[in-house]
């Protein structure tokens, strides 16, 4: 009996649904490469652009080997190697090896739960931020997103293909801008960019959606929802959970004294960060906007619950003082006057006409409706 009453007191400190709905990755051994997030049967790709100023060479579906010869050999060109599907973590702690990365940082790339950070070391530095973007379907979706660059190479590691880095192929293509003109930095602010720049098409569909739902709510409370307000204001909270750990690390970035950065290129860092404040800022402001809906939508709902509390009150107002006329000629004494009185049946219509006209005027000259 007292077990039974302790696993029940259990079941309720601790509901199964949550546990169903975390799976903890504690007590791991450090360095160790573990994939955490969603599933996925996706093959793992390996892109390369190998460029300089005056040659593009494309290789696609690169095996490690290839990886690791175009690294060593060519050093005539600037390597960007796509790593698409970090969930097989075989395949990330092979290239992890050849390239010499450090385990913690191939921990934090399996990890696309893993909050934006910065780490410098002595001949590489490795950056992590969050894609994110809105789907066909309106849905905001927020990838793990993680950079490795040195002198010769960068390398970019993404949970799933996307096209947010088609307008750096093209001008890499095209040789428009200075990427090919530049150093691996150039291209890792370039890649960054293309991330932030992002931002703001995502904050603008925040923006949309949030204008939307305040005029729905100002129109006519009933044609929003308290889920539709919830569903933004978490919205929003995971935008900012995303951007606003990346508004600090580009500020580092900008203030780093490490090698790897050239000079001209903090110019563009500190431009970078003007644009990330921006957007933290405008999220900032759309955050404060969404809070003030659901007030706003319950102040709507009691105005109109007002609006039909003061019709009933009038009509109520005006049926009273007749209901006691009515009441009292309703009474079945033997003894009243008017009842013998021929038109006494017209003088009481007409003064219940003239007091529902009389109080009608009053309501009105008050503004009660």
């Amino acid at each position: 009996m007292k077990n039974k009453v302790h696993n029940t007191l259990k079941q309720l400190h601790y509901p199964k649904a949550l546990k169903l709905k975390r799976k903890p990755i504690q007590n791991q051994i450090p360095g160790k490469i573990t994939y955490v997030g969603e599933e996925t049967s996706e093959e793992t790709v390996i892109n390369v652009i190998s460029y300089n100023e005056e040659k593009v060479v494309y290789h696609n579906n690169c095996s490690l080997e290839k990886v690791l010869d175009l690294v060593t050999h060519e050093k005539e060109f600037q390597h960007w190697i796509n790593f698409i599907g970090v969930h097989d973590v075989k395949k990330l702690a092979d290239l992890g090896n050849l390239l010499q990365i450090h385990p913690l940082v191939l921990e934090d790339i399996a990890n696309t739960k893993q909050r934006p950070k910065l780490d410098e070391f002595e001949d590489y530095v490795f950056f992590a931020l969050k894609m994110i973007f809105h789907n066909d379907a309106g849905l905001l979706i927020k990838n793990h997103f993680g950079i490795v660059f040195n002198k010769s190479y960068i390398i970019s590691f993404q949970q799933s293909q996307d096209s947010i880095f088609n307008s750096i192929r093209d001008r890499i293509h095209n040789k428009v801008g200075r990427i090919r003109m530049r150093g691996t930095d150039y291209l890792f602010y370039a890649l960054i960019d293309a991330v932030v720049d992002n931002y703001y098409n995502v904050t603008e569909t925040i923006e949309e959606k949030t204008e939307n739902l305040e005029d729905r709510i100002l129109k006519d409370a009933h044609n929003a929802s308290t889920s539709e307000i919830q569903l933004l204001k978490r919205e929003i909270l995971s935008v900012r959970k995303a951007i606003f750990p990346a508004k600090e690390l580009i500020r580092k970035l900008q203030i780093s004294k490490h090698e790897l950065y050239d000079q001209s290129t903090k110019a563009y860092l500190a431009d970078l960060y003007d644009h990330i404040l921006q957007v933290t800022e405008n999220v900032d402001i759309y955050r404060e906007i969404v809070w003030g809906l659901m007030d706003m939508y319950m102040s709507s709902l009691s105005n109109k619950m007002n609006q039909v509390m003061k019709v009933l009150t009038i009509m109520s107002s005006i049926f009273i003082p007749l209901t006691f006329i009515a009441g009292v000629y309703g009474m079945n004494f033997e003894f009243m006057p008017e009842l013998g009185y021929r038109p006494a049946y017209f003088i009481v219509w007409g003064v219940m006409l003239v007091m529902t006209l009389a109080l009608i005027y009053f309501f009105k000259r008050k503004n009660w409706f």
